[in-house]
């Protein structure tokens, strides 16, 4: 265990969950070390350990299951968590993790009403840890090659542009 690096534990691996860990392990890990990841499916925990130890050879971190978050905090010792479970479980994770000492960063939205948002404000407030909520698709495939594309100039210059979003 490097005491110099950040440590980061991660809830929620879902198709998201690479937009945080694989730079994690890829392009910080001068800086930051991967120590669990967690999940209400080991199965798909499972499969980014798999993932990550293929594509970047990365150590074998613990997986835990979504009910031994507790456990999993107090085993890995994580700096701070990173929760990208379902928008309507983001507060217990991010509370919990709060309370156990941790710091947090999460996906947005950071919560899905106000009640919520008022219980993660309270903890941080309690806690004196931070709470940072991540744009994370702002750096996933499809945006970063646009960026690339209009920075290299290849298109000209950009006078206007218009994005809709359609689900």
């Amino acid at each position: 265990m490097d005491s110099t690096k950040t440590r980061y534990a991660a809830v929620g691996t879902g198709g998201r969950i690479p937009m945080f860990i694989d730079p994690l392990v890829r392009d910080y890990a001068a800086h930051a070390e991967l120590v669990a990841l967690c999940d209400a499916s080991l199965t798909r925990a499972a499969y980014h350990q798999k993932r990550l130890q293929t594509e970047y050879s990365y150590h074998t971190v613990p997986t835990y299951k979504a009910d031994d978050f507790e456990r999993m905090i107090e085993e890995t010792r994580p700096d701070v968590v990173i929760v990208c479970t379902v928008d309507a479980t983001h507060h217990e994770y991010i509370i919990r993790a709060l309370r156990a000492g941790c710091d947090v960063v999460t996906e947005k939205p950071m919560t899905t009403d106000d009640e919520k948002c008022r219980a993660i404000l309270q903890a941080v407030k309690e806690t004196g840890h931070k709470v940072r909520v991540s744009f994370n698709y702002r750096w996933g495939p499809g945006p970063t090659k646009v960026r690339e594309l209009l920075q290299s100039g290849i298109i000209g210059t950009v006078h206007a542009v218009n994005l809709e979003y359609q689900l």
